[in-house]
């Protein structure tokens, strides 16, 4: 074999192997299930039921997006509580969720 087929190989296998990840073995959207789980129970507990958490999907990211209505002070805690959760690697507020005067100074 040549280089550029072992190359080529190479490539193959990551790409089928996450596309097995994320797809029939399901393992992307159990990782997903089991964040938002536990945000919804965290934003529970902290009696905040208006609040939404849902991880970005399409493609499948470690990000979770937090919509809903939250002061100033809630929205940053939500942040920095909501970044400890097992799975989660970046959380930020739905652009959508947030006041106006948010949208257009951003």
């Amino acid at each position: 074999m040549n280089r550029s087929s072992i190359v080529i190989l190479g490539v193959a296998a990551t790409l089928g192997s996450t596309a097995l990840w994320h797809g029939p073995l399901g393992a992307g959207e159990r990782l997903a299930a089991r964040a938002e789980t536990t945000a919804r129970r965290t934003l529970d507990y902290y009696d905040m039921p208006m609040i939404q958490a849902r991880m970005e999907r399409g493609p499948l990211s470690r990000r979770l997006i937090l919509s809903g209505p939250a002061d100033d002070f809630q929205r940053s805690e939500l942040v920095r509580i909501l970044d400890d959760v097992p799975g989660v690697l970046d959380v930020r507020w739905d652009p959508a969720s947030l006041p106006q005067e948010y949208r257009t100074a951003k």
